[in-house]
């Protein structure tokens, strides 16, 4: 599958994703295709290429940059006692996208057109849109959409001066017993290695898969 976004702010969403052995060639012919008209797409391999697949992208003029961590959980075994009590401080911030936005660009510290992106993108109304709240204060948001039976954990973001106070974990948890009881049989997240959101992902049960990456030099 492969992502263009035009704008150079969101050159981080152009993406060539699925690769694996098996597609590596083809992964190679869409990264010289003309459509990308100057932009450098992010290749995301799936799987260990091995050393013919890593040589084939090296020959088109690709080097590795950093990885990912592809994040899954399976909700249609985890048991109820798994679940713990909710959180009377996450709340489902409903229809006001407003407040949420606010919160979550704020905590990215995003501006331009990287908010205007990050706005456009929750106003969705399949968008599942959650705040926890201390002392009747917004101080952190995380977005989670349900396709099918699987969950996808989307963004999340503290505001600076709450940090380290456990509000991720707090919106983790409640967005997993969300999906659970909606009938989701897996959630899936995405972080980068050895970040917080990654620690935080692991704590709570999810197998983290990570996945390399390469672009043009």
């Amino acid at each position: 599958m492969a992502v263009l976004a035009t704008d150079p702010a969101l050159g981080y969403l152009s993406t060539v994703s699925g690769v694996t052995r098996q597609r590596v060639h083809r992964a190679v012919d869409l990264v010289n295709a003309p459509v990308w008209n100057g932009v450098k797409p992010n290749v995301v391999v799936s799987a260990n290429l091995g050393g013919a697949g890593e040589t084939l992208l090296r020959a088109a003029g690709l080097v590795r940059t950093g990885d990912r961590i592809l994040a899954l959980k399976r909700l249609d075994a985890w048991p109820a006692s798994a679940m713990g009590t909710a959180d009377r401080d996450v709340v489902d911030a409903g229809e006001d996208n407003n407040t949420f936005v606010d919160v979550l660009l704020a905590g990215y510290q995003a501006d331009g057109v990287i908010a205007a992106f990050i706005r456009a993108e929750h106003g969705f109304p399949t968008m599942r849109r959650f705040l926890v709240v201390e002392r009747k204060t917004p101080i952190a948001a995380a977005a989670m959409t349900i396709h099918d039976n699987i969950a996808v954990l989307g963004a999340a973001s503290t505001l600076l001066a709450h940090r380290r106070r456990g509000a991720q974990s707090r919106l983790l948890q409640h967005r997993l017993r969300t999906a659970a009881k909606a009938g989701c049989a897996l959630a899936v997240a995405t972080a980068r290695p050895d970040s917080v959101s990654a620690a935080n992902l692991r704590k709570a049960g999810f197998h983290l898969h990570r996945r390399s990456v390469w672009t043009k030099s």
